[in-house]
């Protein structure tokens, strides 16, 4: 993918198609599942789906809030101009106006193909993520039949291209080094990219099969992962021996006197 406009209409494009919606809606169920034992104040959604498909709506956090990157923004505009009434914020992935610690939840849908500095991205979702908040990332799957054969091309077309679908493989250990616990990772999208509704529908039990046969081919993964604080061990004070001095060069008390004229005058 060669920039970022490409990549967020090559996503909403691809999630206008019949493999889109149908994993669209089991990403539906996966949220509702995930988000039915998180709690808090604050929920954030952005990225592609930002603005299209309420990925929140499932949440029990208090308040939710959609955020559009500029050029996602730009991009419904001339789609539909009342879906970019729909954002509480604009503002870029690697870059968010938001205070350290304040949200709870955080669902990124396809930020790290859309940024040219994805590990910026998950930083700053550490950043803003309360401890033991929680990180719902949405992204596709490089290794996908569906993905593959265009991941391919664009490879042999621009060798350098930032812009490029990220393995989960890659994603776990970026959430490790950021000290994240992976609680769980899901693939949807098993069936073929197919114009045939009716042929495409016949093709439901490759979902179910796809889950426990061949799931690192799904078209999309989900990665829920908890944002983990180490809690450190109060500062103990380590006192140094004390030094030692010659005699006569000490200040005695009275009583320490009378013990050193009487055991060592005689010496």
């Amino acid at each position: 993918m060669r920039n970022k406009s490409e990549v967020l209409k090559y996503c909403s494009n691809w999630y206008q198609t019949l493999s889109g919606q149908a994993a669209l809606e089991t990403l539906d169920g996966l949220c509702a599942e995930a988000m039915s034992e998180i709690f808090g104040y604050y929920a954030i959604q952005t990225g592609a789906l930002s603005g299209q498909h309420d990925l929140l709506q499932h949440s029990r956090i208090a308040a939710g809030f959609s955020l559009a990157s500029p050029d996602s923004f730009n991009l419904l505009q001339e789609k539909d101009a009342g879906l970019s009434q729909k954002f509480a914020l604009i503002s870029s992935n690697e870059q968010l106006p938001i205070s350290t610690d304040n949200v709870d939840l955080v669902v990124a849908s396809h930020c790290l193909e859309s940024s040219e500095n994805p590990h910026q991205v998950l930083r700053e979702i550490d950043r803003i993520l309360v401890p033991e908040g929680h990180c719902i990332l949405i992204g596709f799957n490089p290794f996908s039949f569906s993905h593959l054969r265009r991941r391919i091309r664009i490879s042999r077309r621009d060798k350098d291209n930032n812009y490029r679908m990220r393995s989960v493989t890659r994603v776990r250990d970026w959430f490790s080094l950021l000290g994240f616990e992976v609680l769980d990772v899901n693939y949807m999208g098993f069936r073929p990219a197919l114009k045939s509704k009716k042929i495409f529908e016949s093709l439901a039990w490759l979902d179910r099969v796809g889950e426990y046969t061949g799931p690192v081919l799904g078209d999309l993964y989900v990665v829920h992962a908890k944002k983990q604080v180490i809690a450190k061990r109060p500062h103990k004070k380590v006192w140094e021996a004390p030094a030692v001095l010659n005699g006569g060069k000490v200040a005695l008390n009275r009583t320490a006197q009378k013990i050193r004229r009487d055991n060592y005058s005689k010496l």
